[in-house]
């Protein structure tokens, strides 16, 4: 095992949490120590390798909420888990537990009678200055009056080797859903080591979650919805995770009204009614009406529905107090003021600046500190006064002393160490640990185990993502045979209720679902046009100079938008330079909005909204598409943009099946492939429209082009084995409903999907309905010999009016269904997908 340690010891106590004073391994280590040396440094990467290209296909990312580029950040997760002894552990959850008592009870006497300021317990500017005490929430009174249905603490271990608390979350504890993803990762990696080591398993505290939440309703089967700020949340992974995970529908304010004191999910089928909310946006931009009114991501009326008790909240509005940072000096005398008590669980060394004594204290030694926000939001970071200049920490001084109440100090201590895996060796990193408890009907739950966070560099004290920190699994050891559990398992006599609906698709979900078949088809087709140019453009010789390259270069500006922003390439291969940045600019350019980098990434960015509607292999396809052409070289040569597009059109070619195949058929996957039929339907008449309308002295290229684009060349050459002619070429594309590539094939699904949708209203026969069989005896009916007919100035006038008229006609179908079913939605949902850059004005989860 040595071998794989890196003896670099540059801080005191490397692998404190491995080893002890004396440098041996702690008893809780050795046998997976003893595991990971028997797979040897090169077993363990390779493994290691597999498990993050796993994390990376299943999409698991968090987000910084100051980044600039917008972007989401990959999940860094390490493999050497962080290891913990039972007595150990079952110390440490008493305190945790005991802890979220006292947090409770201090919520339930500060939004009611205020005892604890009547007693000088705290100080009154803890409450009535404080950003976080909603006093529109003192009339609510929770179920079994727990604010804190899940409550976290960030846990450092002191040099002395014990633990203690250095922050609460209270609101929306974040990390839950990254611990469970860390641990699957990482016993799939190792099964071996996993199973050898006895570890307690996750799943019975997820189980105990699901159970309280339905407990908190006294509805027989609660609606129970876990309300996000949205995808540009920090923890939206985690969110779509968590509802996926235990099967709730996954909502943002939106989606939800309040009718009488009532919370309803705006679904297709109507408004449904929400019993139970798990919440994980924060309090502040839960309710517009009583808190934050310039939220976009509240439910006006919440605070009252909560108030009258139609609704149950976790955790209940106004329970951000409980982590105000300036409340962790005062816990040991609200602990024993509420429970007669003394903490089991130490606080690390905390001073508030707004106390004469401990502000002088602090300022006679602002080295030894490391300086807070006394009300800190989320995203306030610390101040680490060893690192600041002299004269940085001369100004930090004359600020809390200009507004000492509204700062805290907490003791910079040396954080232990744990083993990371770099480099095929391990290296030593800072480490912490999040611990999360939960508040059931029999009692309080601990997880047995947490979300561990790592120090980016050896050196660095500080633990956090945003800084290039990582994450680490927590294995809890079991004292006996460790049983298997999982979210299934129930008991053998419990009532299962038998559902084959898909009645809690909202109206938002069923856009996002919609645009997201559209974009795809959008992508597919560009790429298809695009590579049938590129391949003409690569072959050493080109056929008759290929004439129809020019045309085929004018429909794609045409049909992105480009026509009225780029000049006409009347020869391309006579502009060789031109033609490369336009084709280059319908790839990879940003600041297009109709070309094909914006058709995937608006695909990803409202695939990222339906998370928890579609299936990990479905998500793979979205992330291997973007991924294709985000890693291509925009300043290669044009192989190399035609070998890309190969690889691209085969995820975008499987998305239609394999989201046929792992969806189940009802509403959601109808407007899914409803909007991959309209757009195909347009797009594809559009394209016919383009090349065809007017004859030219080389249209057997051209229409060799089509069916290449179409992929239908080999489907023609099996049934007319001979020269590609106009009229069959049509009726291939146009009539024949048996080709999924024609316009008959689309039009009849599109017809079946709105039958299907009309279900969801009692009032007959509805005007899409009607259209859209029109559309299908259109197709059917028309003559295409009188089509192709030209008229007196050599135009196919006929031809191009019909093609006109089905893609003017399907755009009006398009509008109807989103009049009829999708008119609540904001229209700036799809705009901000489809560029793909809006900022949005919110406060995220702490990360």
């Amino acid at each position: 095992m040595n071998s794989l340690i890196n003896a670099y010891q540059p801080i005191a106590g490397a692998y404190s949490e491995m080893l002890d004073p004396q440098r041996a391994i702690r008893p809780p280590w050795q046998t997976m120590l003893d595991q990971l040396a028997a797979y040897g440094p090169e077993d363990i990467e390779a493994r290691w390798q597999r498990a993050q290209r796993m994390i990376r296909e299943n999409g698991v990312t968090y987000n910084v909420y100051d980044d600039a580029q917008i972007g989401s950040h990959p999940w860094m997760l390490d493999p050497v888990p962080l290891m913990i002894a039972p007595d150990e552990w079952e110390e440490l959850s008493a305190g945790l537990i005991q802890r979220m008592k006292v947090l409770n009870l201090a919520l339930a006497d500060l939004y009611s009678d205020q005892t604890l300021l009547k007693n000088n317990v705290l100080p009154s500017e803890l409450l009535f200055a404080n950003p976080q005490f909603l006093r529109p929430c003192c009339p609510i009174k929770p179920p079994g009056g727990s604010y804190l249905t899940l409550h976290a603490v960030d846990l450092a271990r002191t040099p002395a080797g014990k633990w203690c608390v250095v922050k609460d979350l209270a609101q929306s504890p974040p990390g839950a859903g990254y611990a469970l993803e860390n641990r699957l990762v990482v016993s799939r990696t190792f099964p071996s080591m996993y199973r050898d080591c006895g570890i307690q398993r996750l799943a019975p505290f997820f189980i105990a979650l699901r159970d309280t939440l339905e407990g908190l309703s006294q509805a027989a089967n609660p609606h129970i919805v876990v309300l996000t700020p949205g995808p540009h949340s920090s923890s939206y992974f985690e969110h779509a995770y968590i509802a996926r995970y235990l099967g709730y529908p996954l909502v943002v304010g939106n989606d939800l009204t309040v009718r009488g004191s009532q919370v309803f999910l705006k679904t297709l089928s109507g408004l449904k009614k929400v019993d139970v909310i798990l919440r994980r946006q924060a309090d502040l931009h839960c309710d517009p009406l009583e808190l934050a009114s310039d939220s976009i991501q509240g439910i006006p009326g919440l605070i009252q529905a909560a108030i009258d008790g139609e609704v149950a909240i976790a955790n209940a509005l106004g329970s951000g107090l409980a982590e105000t940072p300036a409340l962790l000096p005062f816990f040991p005398g609200l602990c024993r003021a509420l429970t007669g008590e003394e903490p089991l669980l130490g606080t690390l060394p905390t001073l508030w600046c707004g106390q004469e004594k401990e502000c002088k204290q602090v300022l006679d030694q602002i080295d030894r500190w490391v300086v807070k926000r006394a009300f800190a939001g989320p995203h306030e970071k610390p101040v680490f006064v060893r690192t600041l200049a002299p004269a940085e920490r001369a100004a930090l001084a004359e600020q809390i002393k200009a507004d000492p109440d509204q700062y805290i100090a907490q003791e910079n201590i040396e954080l232990s160490s744990s083993p990371c895996w770099q480099h095929q060796q391990m290296v030593p990193r800072h480490t912490m640990l999040r611990a999360f408890t939960l508040a059931t009907a029999n009692g309080w739950m601990v997880m047995p185990g947490g979300l561990v966070r790592t120090a980016a560099q050896v050196d660095s004290a500080i633990v956090s993502m945003e800084s290039g920190g990582g994450s680490k699994d927590a294995w809890v050891l079991a004292r006996g045979i460790v049983e298997p559990v999982t979210l299934l398992s129930g008991e053998d006599d419990e009532e299962i209720h038998l559902s084959r609906s898909d009645a809690n698709l909202s109206s938002r979900v069923a856009d996002n679902l919609f645009w997201l078949g559209r974009y795809v088809q959008r992508a597919d087709m560009h790429a298809r046009i695009l590579r049938t140019i590129l391949r003409r453009l690569t072959e050493e010789h080109l056929p008759d100079g290929s004439p129809e390259l020019a045309e085929l270069l004018r429909v794609i500006a045409v049909i992105t938008g480009a026509d009225k922003k780029t000049p006409s390439i009347t020869d391309p291969l006579k502009q060789p330079a031109e033609t490369k940045a336009f084709i280059f600019s319908m790839l990879y350019g940003k600041t297009h909005l109709g070309n094909l980098y914006n058709a995937l990434t608006s695909a990803c960015n409202i695939g990222a909204t339906v998370r928890e509607r579609i299936s990990i292999d479905t998500w793979r396809i979205l992330d291997r598409m973007n991924n294709e052409l985000l890693s291509a070289r925009d300043e290669g040569d044009l192989p190399d943009a035609l070998d890309m597009l190969d690889h691209l059109l085969m995820p975008l070619s499987a998305f239609s099946g394999l989201s046929s195949e792992s969806m189940t058929h009802g509403y959601g996957w109808r407007f899914m492939d409803m909007g991959f039929r309209m757009e195909r339907a347009t797009m594809s008449a559009q394209v016919l429209r383009e090349l065809l309308a007017q004859p030219a002295a080389f249209e057997t290229p051209v229409l060799d082009a089509i069916l290449e684009v179409a992929n239908s060349s080999m489907t023609y050459r099996s049934r007319y084995q001979s020269h590609v002619a106009l009229l069959p070429l049509l009726d291939l594309l146009i009539c024949d409903d048996t080709n999924p590539r024609s316009l008959a094939y689309q039009l009849v699904m599109v017809s079946q999907h709105i039958n299907a949708l009309s279900q969801l209203t009692e009032r007959g026969l509805l005007p899409e309905q009607t259209l859209a069989s029109e559309l299908v005896s259109h197709i059917e009916q028309c003559d295409l010999a009188q089509l192709v007919q030209t008229d007196e100035q050599g135009k196919r006038a006929e031809l191009s009016r019909f093609l006109a008229e089905i893609n003017e006609h399907v755009l009006e179908l398009s509008n109807m269904v989103t009049h009829r079913y999708l008119a609540h939605v904001l229209v700036t949902s799809r705009l901000s997908s489809s560029i793909g850059s809006e900022n949005w004005d919110g406060v995220e989860d702490e990360e």
